[in-house]
């Protein structure tokens, strides 16, 4: 599990001491925003939807969900309505809200401050693979297999296209080649 915020993290800890199971939560590195909204109940394996969008979608594990709403609102005074998911936990993954938003949206991006290579992003593709649901139009947000410079976390984020502004261009890049695939499967 990861907390999103920090309404999110003592709601984890106290669902975590009353679980009959290990648990692992991945504790921010920083100092946990706080993101004013109902906060749903913490149940294994549940995603919270913060806002369901028809365009496209943030799946997000972990910190970044105030950057993804920010994104979010930033594309929406544009134009194109994007939702966000606080997806909470890894495993067990919340396949049906995940799939959904894979079958409903023209496309999703999966951010996670976290390693690309074997993460969050890539249990979202393994599960549309298992549901036999394509993954075209998804994009892996997150940190690159790669070694990355040491500096502060926001200069980080912004070098590696997690901040709100980067995250905004992901989307609005990956939405028009969607529909730059879409319009071509459409002329044939």
């Amino acid at each position: 599990a990861a907390p999103g915020d920090e309404y999110d993290l003592p709601a984890m800890l106290d669902f975590a001491l009353g679980h009959d199971a290990p648990m692992s939560i991945r504790y921010p590195k920083t100092t946990a925003e706080k993101i004013d909204r109902p906060l749903a109940p913490i149940e294994v394996g549940r995603a919270e939807v913060i806002d369901w969008g028809h365009d496209g979608m943030f799946v997000v594990f972990g910190t970044l969900l105030g950057a993804s709403i920010k994104a979010a609102e930033i594309l929406r005074a544009e134009g194109l309505d994007v939702g966000v998911i606080n997806a909470r936990f890894a495993k067990p993954l919340d396949s049906e809200t995940i799939l959904r938003a894979l079958e409903s949206c023209s496309f999703v991006l999966t951010v996670e401050e976290g390693c690309l290579m074997g993460g969050f992003g890539s249990a979202v593709i393994e599960a549309a693979n298992d549901a036999g649901i394509a993954s075209t139009h998804v994009r892996r947000l997150g940190i690159p297999d790669r070694f990355v410079e040491h500096g502060e976390r926001n200069e980080l984020l912004a070098d590696l296209g997690l901040d709100p502004a980067g995250l905004a261009g992901a989307a609005r890049e990956l939405a028009g080649r969607v529909a730059g695939l879409q319009n071509r499967s459409e002329e044939r």
